[in-house]
């Protein structure tokens, strides 16, 4: 047997089809992998987005809450003038004392 033929069919280095199917696998699991890094990225920002709105909806519902009760406290105040109750107490057929008399009781 000649030297030529025994490099050729024995002791050769591992053949290039090896090393590019390796290749290829470690491209694939890193193409899997970033595909997988960028949707959990992804979902990660529509969550935020979502909950973004949600907390701006709070908002203004907490600022139309506060509108509504310095609305409310206005019309109490308005209601609760002395003018006001005096025209009630009229009309609910009340009249103003003429005079007035106190009891004083006994402390022990």
């Amino acid at each position: 047997m000649s030297v030529v033929w025994q490099q050729s069919t024995h002791g050769v280095p591992r053949r290039k089809e090896q090393m590019n199917q390796v290749t290829a696998r470690a491209f694939v699991i890193g193409i899997v992998l970033a595909t997988a890094f960028v949707g959990g990225y992804l979902a990660l920002g529509a969550a935020n987005v979502r909950l973004s709105n949600e907390v701006w909806a709070l908002h203004n519902d907490v600022a139309r809450m506060q509108r509504e009760s310095s609305r409310l406290e206005t019309e109490i105040a308005r209601l609760s003038s002395i003018p006001v109750l005096q025209v009630r107490s009229v009309a609910l057929g009340f009249a103003p004392a003429e005079s007035v008399g106190f009891i004083e009781l006994e402390t022990p």
